[in-house]
C-alpha cells in the first residue's frame, strides 16, 4: 500500500479492474462532523464493513450498502482510535467478477448484517473471515474513507457511472461506463423505465438505483452457477473454470444450511466447470454422530488456500505456496444456469 498525505480528515481507497483488488490510500478533505463516513466514488454498488478497537476489545460490523456517488455514516461520534480497518466489495447483482477493497488484517464477518466481538478463530466460531485494510486516522471529530476506481471519479461522476453499469447489468445497450452524463445514458434510463412501467423522466435518483438493482438481481437469478446446501451443516465451496484460455480457481463461498449461493454470475460461457465443497463441523455434530468428513470433490486438481482466493493456473500449486485440492468436473450441456445441490450421502 502506498500513502500520500494531504489532509487529516479522510482517506481514499482505490480498486483495480480485477477480481482481487489492490488498495491504495490517498487522504483527502471531508466535512467536519463527528462521524466516520464511507463514500463510494466507484461505478459499483458496494457492501462495506469496518473493524476497530473498543473498550471491550476488537469489533467488526457491517454491512453498509453504499450507492455510487453516495456517502454513509458507519460509526457515530468522535474518532477515538489511531487505526481503523475497512473492507468493501461490489454486490452480487453486477455482472463479472466481484471487486474487492481489501488488505492484510483479518476480521470476522457474516453474510447478513453483523456486529461481532473479537477477530480471532472466525471460522471455528461460525463466522466468515475477510481481510480489511488498515486506515491510519487522527483522533478528532470526523473521518471519511472514499472507495475509488483508477478513473478517479468525482461523486457526481460515480453516480452517472454507477447508473451506466447497472443499465448494462440489466442488458440495456451502452457502449461504456465513463461517468459522462450524455444523451445515450438518458435514453437508456428512459428505456429501462418504460420496461418496468415507470414514467420515463431519465433522471438519476436513489429510487432509480433500487429499481436497477432489482432488475439486475432478477437477471442473475436466471443465469450462473450456484451451490445449494441441503445439509444441516455450514459449507464452504470453490469453483474452477477456464477464463481467457487459462484455468482459474476461486473461493471460498459460504453456504448456510437450506440456502443457495451464486458462485459464477451471468451466463455460463463454458460447457465444463469444476466444483469443490466441504462441510464445516463447527457444532461438532458430525464428529459426535461418528460420521465421516463431508467433502464434495473429485479428481481434477486445482490450487486453493485457506482464506479467500482467486488463483490463476492449476499447475505447481505447492511450489507456488498453495494447497492442491481435488475438484469435480461438471458438464453443464451449455446451459445458461446450473445448480449444484449438496446432500449428505447415504451409508
Amino acid at each position: 500500500m502506498t500513502e500520500k498525505t494531504t489532509a487529516a480528515s479522510g482517506g481514499r481507497l482505490w480498486a483495480l479492474a480485477a477480481l482481487c483488488v489492490l488498495a491504495t490510500l490517498l487522504l483527502a478533505p471531508s466535512p467536519a462532523k463527528a462521524d466516520y463516513k464511507f463514500c463510494n466514488a466507484t461505478s459499483y454498488v458496494l457492501k462495506s464493513a469496518i473493524g476497530y478497537m473498543s473498550e471491550g476489545g476488537w469489533k467488526s460490523q457491517g454491512w453498509y450498502k453504499i450507492l455510487p456517488g453516495r456517502c454513509a455514516t458507519v460509526l457515530r461520534g468522535d474518532i477515538a482510535e489511531k487505526n481503523y480497518y475497512v473492507f468493501a466489495r461490489s454486490v452480487a447483482a453486477h455482472k463479472g467478477g466481484t471487486k474487492y477493497f481489501s488488505g492484510k488484517d483479518r476480521f470476522c464477518t457474516l453474510p447478513d448484517d453483523f456486529l461481532i466481538e473479537g477477530r480471532d478463530t472466525c471460522v471455528s466460531r461460525g463466522y466468515d473471515a475477510h481481510h480489511f485494510t488498515r486506515v491510519e486516522t487522527k483522533p478528532g471529530k470526523d473521518w471519511t474513507t472514499t472507495f475509488s476506481e483508477p478513473r478517479d471519479y468525482s461523486l457526481k461522476q460515480a453516480e452517472v457511472a454507477g447508473t451506466q453499469r447497472l443499465l448494462i447489468d440489466n442488458d440495456h445497450k451502452l457502449s461504456r461506463v465513463d461517468g459522462l452524463d450524455g444523451r445515450n445514458t438518458t435514453r437508456a434510463i428512459m428505456s429501462f423505465q418504460r420496461s418496468i412501467d415507470v414514467k420515463p423522466d431519465g433522471e438519476i435518483s436513489d429510487t432509480l438505483f433500487e429499481q436497477l438493482l432489482a432488475g439486475a438481481e432478477q437477471y442473475q437469478q436466471r443465469t450462473g452457477l450456484s451451490f445449494c446446501n441441503e445439509t444441516e451443516y455450514s459449507v464452504w465451496a470453490a469453483v474452477g473454470y477456464e477464463k481467457n484460455e487459462e484455468e482459474e480457481s476461486s473461493g471460498w463461498i459460504r453456504i448456510e444450511p437450506g440456502t443457495c449461493e451464486k458462485a459464477i454470475k451471468g451466463a455460463l460461457n463454458n460447457r465444463v466447470y469444476y466444483t469443490y465443497a466441504e462441510a464445516v463441523d463447527t457444532e461438532g455434530l458430525i464428529a459426535r454422530a461418528g460420521g465421516r468428513e463431508l467433502v464434495w470433490g473429485g479428481e481434477e486438481a486445482f490450487c486453493t488456500k485457506p482464506t479467500r482466493f482467486e488463483i490463476q493456473g492449476r499447475e505447481e500449486c505447492l511450489e507456488r505456496g498453495y494447497d492442491t485440492t481435488g475438484f469435480k468436473a461438471i458438464d453443464t450441456g451449455e446451459k445458461r444456469i446450473w445448480q449444484e445441490t449438496l446432500t449428505v450421502p447415504g451409508p
